[in-house]
């Protein structure tokens, strides 16, 4: 494709007169030679510069300033339609030749330059989705007046879109940046800081304005610094991934990071610091409940056993003890009271074997209700002694915060040679300590019910004097009734026990002087399932338990927790109602009065046959006035 410059016609006109030169004989006018090579020699210029600005990607116009198009380069033309002939082209408007449109184009930057004489530069979108950069050159005459424009269209789509996608990739490293709980810090060989992208939820750094250029040592903990700059001097000789960990030693709050450093180029380095302090503190909550009771906080049968074998091992250990702990009464408190009471149980004693026992020594929960202790470089007197300290600490502990004193049995046994394994030790520290357990069961179940009556009365859930009274009532009315012995002492056994069921109710409930609301009076009516349960597990009370279940059921079949009637109910918890009652109402309570004899008496009989078996009032009221003729009352 040929350039066709706004000259073309002088150069038509040049090139005639050349050809007439040819045939002019040397003695022709000299001048006129002249001007005929000078004007060779431009048109030679020209054919240069077609050259040149057909060779260009770039489309090359020029216009006049009414826009229209003097001459166009082959580029030019290969991005106009095919069916516009090079006619219908030069002399055209540009608006219509390249747009098809009828009006000039206001905002391009051939108007701008036509406007004010200036170069201007316009990038252009095309709806088709081409990207042009557009850019007008001003022409000027001889005389310094304005008299075209030359226009420049460069098609630039490859690079808006390489530039648009590497914007979309720059924004995607931002947002993942951003969503990395890191810190991420760029510094160069010599550790002065380049750059860095801040972490969510702490900051390493210190400074007062961006430390570029500062060294990190300036603006990083110290720790921090000389071990990320030891690893960039390793990391410059292999050119490895470096990762490392690096520990704030704090004992309020003892921080963990983890740093990964790598080479982006010769002379720059990129290091990315994690806070894993809180993946560090649930490794070791892991660790620790796996060789830790949850409980007690105590080691585990499972490190237990870990350290016997390591002992066993270890003849620097010996002579070595091994103390067998069985807890008393646990399943009495699981079955009575509740496995919360048996969990406070378990960890009381727990505190007791640990507050008895050295720094070295292995104290573990072996067993739901068994603890085991393994005393290194300890003879057999040494665990002799400490199971007295142990059993002296249960007898003299504090137990405001719970019902009883907790009670354990103690077996311990000696390995001192490679004759035995600890395994046999172990076995003979548990048959001397079920022997120990077993002997004193009675005296155990007894101390612990002493100190469950000790507690309600501390506690002002049980009025002592009223325990006496009934018992003492309870002894003349079962005389009187010519009962069994068997059948007397359990009407005893229930005067006293009758109530220790309360020991698990809300004292506010017990000593609320207004009436209860419905949910209090069913919290109650527990006691006496309560009672039952206790003294169910103990041996000595276990004829009673029944009694202290149904000492609140009622003649007409009203009472509770059953409701039975009539001679449903045991006579022995028959007769303790009326004596329970008349007690009750004859003396003061936090939420009543006590009533005279005479009205006490007359309640008994307007409630026999609904409250009181009818049999027994009459009998009850005269031995009341007996009691009454002896001033016993």
């Amino acid at each position: 494709m040929k350039l066709f410059p706004f000259h073309r016609r002088k150069s038509a006109v040049v090139k005639k007169k050349n050809l007439e030169l040819c045939t002019v004989t040397p003695a022709e006018d000299k001048e006129e030679i002249l001007n005929s090579i000078i004007l060779e020699s431009l048109n030679e210029s020209e054919r240069e510069k077609e050259q040149i600005l057909n060779s260009l990607a770039e489309r090359v116009c020029y216009l006049d300033l009414d826009r229209n198009i003097k001459w166009i380069n082959s580029s030019g033309l290969k991005l106009i339609s095919d069916e516009l002939a090079i006619d219908e082209i030069l002399g055209n408007a540009c608006y219509r030749v390249l747009h098809g449109r009828d009006e000039p184009c206001e905002s391009c930057p051939v108007s701008t330059t036509i406007k004010t004489g200036w170069p201007w530069k316009e990038e252009i979108s095309h709806p088709a989705g081409a990207t042009y950069l557009v850019s007008a050159q001003p022409v000027f005459n001889d005389n310094g007046e304005l008299a075209g424009v030359i226009e420049v269209q460069l098609d630039i789509s490859i690079r808006k879109e390489i530039e648009r996608s590497l914007e979309r990739s720059r924004m995607r490293s931002r947002a993942l940046l951003d969503l990395i709980p890191d810190l991420l810090i760029v510094f160069n060989d010599n550790g002065r800081f380049i750059d860095y992208h801040p972490a969510a939820d702490f900051d390493l750094l210190d400074y007062d304005q961006y430390p570029e250029g500062k060294h990190i040592s300036e603006i990083m903990p110290a720790a921090f610094a000389e071990k990320i700059i030891y690893h960039s001097i390793e990391l410059a000789e292999t050119g490895d991934l470096r990762i490392f960990e690096i520990d704030e030693d704090d004992d309020n709050d003892p921080r963990h990071f983890e740093c990964r450093l790598v080479k982006t180029d010769s002379d720059e380095n990129v290091c990315i610091i994690r806070d894993i302090s809180f993946q560090r503190q649930r490794e070791k909550d892991i660790l620790f409940r796996s060789f830790h009771d949850s409980l007690t906080g105590l080691y585990n049968r499972a490190y237990f056993e870990e350290e016997l074998s390591r002992i066993e091992q270890s003849r620097q250990s010996l002579p070595t003890s091994i103390l067998i702990i069985d807890v008393n009464g646990l399943k009495f408190t699981n079955d009575a009271f509740g496995h919360d009471y048996g969990d406070k149980l378990l960890k009381k004693v727990g505190r007791i074997l640990s507050s008895n026992c050295r720094k070295g020594d292995v104290i573990a929960r072996t067993g739901g209700d068994e603890f085991a202790i393994i005393l290194p470089k300890s003879p057999l007197a040494k665990a002799e002694k400490l199971s007295e300290r142990i059993l002296k600490a249960c007898d003299e502990c504090s137990f405001d915060d719970f019902f009883a004193r907790p009670s354990v049995s103690i077996g311990f046994a000696e390995k001192i040679d490679d004759s035995v394994c600890l395994q046999q030790i172990m076995r003979q520290a548990d048959e001397k300590m079920y022997r120990m357990k077993l002997e004193n069961r009675g005296i155990h179940l007894n101390a612990l019910v002493s100190d469950i009556v000790d507690t309600m009365k501390s506690r002002s859930y049980e009025d002592e004097n009223h325990i006496q009274r009934c018992t003492r009532m309870s002894v003349h009315f079962a005389h009187k009734l010519n009962l069994s012995a068997a059948a007397s002492e359990n009407i005893a056994k229930l005067a006293a026990l009758h109530d220790i069921g309360k020991i698990r109710i809300s004292k506010d409930i017990l000593i609320k002087s207004g009436e209860l609301t419905a949910e209090e009076h069913e919290q109650l009516k527990q006691h006496s399932i309560i009672g039952y349960r206790i003294a169910k597990a103990i041996p000595d009370y276990s004829m009673t338990a029944d009694h202290i279940l149904y000492h609140h059921e009622r003649w007409d079949g009203a009472g509770y927790p059953s409701g039975l009637s009539g001679k449903e109910i045991p006579l022995e918890a028959r007769v303790f109602m009326l004596i329970d009652s008349f007690d009750a109402m004859t003396h003061d309570s936090p939420f009543r009065k006590a009533l005279s004899f005479d009205e006490a008496v007359a309640e008994l009989r307007d409630n026999s046959g609904t409250q009181f078996d009818p049999d027994l009032v009459e009998i009850f009221i005269d031995i009341l006035d007996e009691e009454r003729n002896k001033n016993a009352i």
